[in-house]
């Protein structure tokens, strides 16, 4: 009996043994395909393992958009790219033969030995190197964007489909790269989802963003069972997140998926004509119109983003705003001391430019308390 055991306490050992956590992540993950994380959940993780990377003109999370932009338009992984930045740099440390400055974020070039390998002008011209290298490898598609890899002709193309392929082939030595990569993903996947620049305990019953759906999404009960199918090509009010997931209102709510949707807070308003759309690497992109309105999609001291890494500069000349109030009956407007300013009429319409529970920002220091009985919110 006793030998029984043992030869199965062995079984189980050996078994255990052969199933580690680099085979775990190791399952056949394609590099090219739609990302699924967010800027927000990209940046909070390298900030939570480096409070200080090491960047040039772009801060962590202008970095990630711009994976996940320029990996949407070649079809590839921009978000596990990103985890591929991560391993190469060190959560963007660097070492002693890549150098911020290089805008090299994979190690481009790079053979080691003291090769610093490729240098780039913009972090938009490093992460589009990256991606299209990794789309050489992935497929024999045709690049979308112009060719700035230099290495892009070294490779055999469609000789690694999928991440775990590029053991021994990106890296040399490269023994378990590609597990080590997938390792990083699935940790950084583990960030809570937020909405950014909304605060964690946004009080207000009110949405503080919407989103914009690229694909069909199930909406999800709180009891974990599809109610219906929200269509693409719409907007859609977002009232918070429930773990990875946007709360649609009373905790409905669908998966988040920056692949199949786009969350954005607010919209800008261009009052001027000295008002220019800036490009990810810090170019003029176009002049904006008087009157244009531009959806916002974060934002901090210096500018505006729209997507896609492009940006507008805060200045006087744009005004912010988070969606509009319609009067559905006569409602009172206060001043800042909290007395009556004026009574605005059923039928009028108002920009709020900023909420605070259940105030409600009309500009020029006069705020309205809102009333669902007398007013409609809308901010898609």
């Amino acid at each position: 009996m006793m030998k029984k055991l043992v030869t199965l306490f062995f079984v189980l050992v050996l078994s255990l043994s052969t199933f580690t956590p680099a085979q775990a992540s190791s399952d056949k993950v394609p590099i090219a395909g739609s990302s699924i994380l967010t800027a927000k959940q990209m940046g909070d993780y390298v900030l939570l393992k480096n409070p200080e990377p090491k960047l040039t003109t772009v801060d962590i999370y202008r970095l990630a958009e711009l994976y996940l932009s320029l990996g949407r338009q070649e079809g590839i992984r921009g978000d596990i790219a990103f985890a591929q930045a991560i391993l190469e740099t060190g959560y963007f440390k660097f070492g002693k033969d890549v150098l911020p400055e290089q805008n090299n974020y994979s190690g481009i070039g790079a053979v080691g030995g003291g090769a610093q390998g490729a240098y780039f002008n913009t972090p938009e011209e490093g992460v589009r190197a990256q991606i299209q290298h990794l789309k050489a490898y992935a497929n024999t598609e045709p690049l979308v964007t112009e060719k700035i890899d230099p290495r892009f002709d070294y490779v055999k193309r469609g000789i690694a489909p999928y991440w775990t392929d590029l053991n021994n082939r990106w890296a040399v030595p490269g023994d378990q790269y590609g597990e080590r990569i997938l390792a990083i993903f699935s940790e950084m996947k583990s960030i809570n989802l937020a909405i950014p620049n909304v605060s964690s305990d946004w009080s207000s019953k009110l949405p503080p963003a919407a989103l914009y759906l690229k694909a069909d999404m199930p909406l999800i009960s709180p009891d974990g069972k599809v109610t219906k199918v929200l269509k693409k090509g719409y907007n859609y009010k977002v009232f918070g997140t429930i773990g990875n997931n946007y709360n649609m209102g009373g905790n409905y709510y669908i998966a988040a998926n920056s692949g199949k949707m786009s969350v954005y807070i607010g919209r800008l308003h261009i009052k001027n004509k000295d008002v220019n759309l800036y490009r990810p690497d810090g170019k003029v992109h176009r002049k904006l119109a008087p009157g244009e309105i531009v959806r916002v999609y974060s934002y901090d001291d210096k500018a505006y983003y729209v997507g896609g890494g492009y940006y507008i500069q805060r200045n006087a000349g744009v005004s912010f705003y988070k969606g509009t109030i319609k009067m559905t009956a006569d409602s009172p407007l206060y001043a800042t001391n909290g007395t009556v300013a004026k009574t605005l009429k059923k039928g009028q319409e108002f920009r709020v430019y900023a909420i605070n529970g259940n105030k409600l920002d009309l500009g020029g220091g006069f705020y309205l308390n809102y009333d669902k009985q007398k007013q409609v919110y809308n901010n898609h």
